[in-house]
């Protein structure tokens, strides 16, 4: 069939020319949830803290009473024993959760990657070359990674809200004065994680393509590949060079951040530092005028000093996972961003053996450029079954002819037909199929020989 040369490359080119993973895919199908296993079993790990520190009051209640010292062990057995009991239901709580927690996170990171890949194969090549869309690729790609991180990070959250809480509604009990004044003491360190992430997101954001060029120039230095040039043409200094500069500036940058957050954290420490001796000045004052017992005071100090270690754990969690969620919101981004670029599909079949490939007045220019388009109204005739060679100087539109010929860009004006059908109503992905295309710089796999021989593609059984 005249048609197989198309198939086969007969047209060559001379060289030098959702939530997270929608919703971990409806967790699995209404299938295994180890999700509500893992906020269950915390919230019984809450519960059973906020049982330990009352029974806390319990045994300081029946030691410090004005008895006998065996009486007032005997009388605090019961709430010994509680405690023991609550202890071991929080550790198979925490068991649980954290069986939970490990079955959940890598399929969170495998749907949220899949998502990603997915939606970056589905868009035009003009998307991929688009420098906006690209730099939110680069971001995005580390979106799989932070959604498998936020499983860790919501579940400590949980852990350590619940905690709070159960410090908080103990205080409640003991005193009514004193839970605010608990709850006054998470602001400052609140306001100070989440400012810190937000700096070092948009920071990010701002440097990653000096990240990538620094990247890029230090594996100039060790590939193979260039190694003989960057030793023959003497360009090792140079690289070196500018790898330094590049690397010292992200150092600065990297210091900056590190001020801005010492400055930050001082100024949330003795806010924090203020709120906390303020409470313990209200707990001095309702010791002082009788409105707290002793036992009282004593389970107090025990739940303000649960609640603060379930802060500062509360901060560090809430901290890392907004950092994570930005990335996550990329990955949305991409989601959403990709919806109007996709390669269609479907429309009309093309002919099993075309005759010829048919360009008539095609112009093409680069989306964001000026100036001559690349192709401005370009018409030849490309007969199949033939070897036909495009000679031009370098910039002269050569790819980028192919590309279009290829159904990989788009023309802004004029036809391309294939055996008579224009291929802009054909099917994109039978058009595809139609050609196999080496570019001048074509991309080297890094599989072995054989599994890139046996990599199906739609020609396979003509081949």
């Amino acid at each position: 069939c005249a048609g197989d040369g198309v198939r086969r490359g007969g047209l060559v080119e001379p060289a030098g020319g959702d939530l997270v993973g929608r919703r971990v895919q409806h967790r699995e199908e209404r299938g295994d949830q180890p999700g509500h296993r893992d906020v269950g079993a915390e919230t019984v790990r809450g519960l059973a803290q906020a049982v330990m520190l009352l029974s806390v009051q319990a045994v300081l209640v029946a030691l410090l009473a004005p008895a006998d010292i065996t009486e007032g062990l005997r009388d605090a057995m019961p709430a010994i024993a509680l405690m023991t009991v609550v202890g071991a239901v929080g550790a198979v709580a925490r068991a649980v959760s954290t069986y939970a927690d490990g079955t959940l996170q890598p399929k969170v990171e495998r749907h949220a990657q899949e998502r990603y890949l997915e939606r970056t194969l589905r868009v035009e090549l003009e998307a991929i070359e688009d420098h906006a869309f690209h730099k939110l690729l680069e971001s995005a790609q580390f979106g799989a990674s932070s959604a498998r991180r936020m499983i860790g990070h919501g579940t400590r959250v949980i852990a350590a809200v619940l905690s709070l809480a159960a410090a908080a509604g103990v205080l409640a009990v003991l005193h009514p004065a004193l839970m605010p004044m608990l709850l006054l003491m998470t602001l400052p360190s609140a306001w100070s994680a989440l400012t810190i992430a937000r700096r070092r997101y948009q920071s990010y954001q701002e440097w990653v393509q000096h990240s990538r060029a620094a990247h890029t120039v230090s594996r100039l230095i060790i590939e193979s590949d260039a190694a003989a040039e960057v030793r023959v043409h003497g360009v090792g200094p140079f690289l070196l060079r500018h790898f330094r500069a590049m690397s010292q500036a992200y150092e600065g940058e990297q210091a900056r951040l590190a001020r801005e957050a010492a400055t930050t954290n001082l100024g949330a420490s003795l806010l924090t530092g203020l709120t906390a001796l303020a409470t313990y000045l209200v707990l001095g004052g309702l010791l002082w005028s009788g409105a707290m017992e002793v036992a009282a005071a004593g389970a107090a100090v025990v739940a303000i000093r649960t609640g603060s270690a379930s802060l500062d754990n509360l901060i560090a969690q809430v901290n890392s996972m907004h950092e994570d969620s930005l990335f996550v919101t990329d990955l949305h981004q991409i989601v959403e961003k990709s919806a109007g670029r996709e390669i269609p599909t479907g429309g009309a079949p093309l002919p099993e053996c075309p005759e010829s490939i048919e360009v008539e007045g095609v112009t093409f220019a680069f989306p964001g450029t000026e100036g001559a388009p690349a192709l401005d109204d370009v018409s030849l005739s490309i007969p199949t079954g033939r070897v036909t060679a495009l000679v031009g100087e370098n910039g002269s539109g050569k790819s980028t002819l192919i590309k279009l010929l290829c159904g990989l860009y788009q023309a802004q004006s004029g036809r391309i037909r294939l055996g008579g059908q224009d291929i802009a109503a054909a099917d994109r992905h039978e058009l595809f199929a139609r050609f196999a295309v080496v570019g001048q710089d074509f991309y080297r796999s890094t599989a072995s020989s054989t599994p890139s021989r046996s990599t199906p593609t739609p020609w396979s059984s003509t081949t």
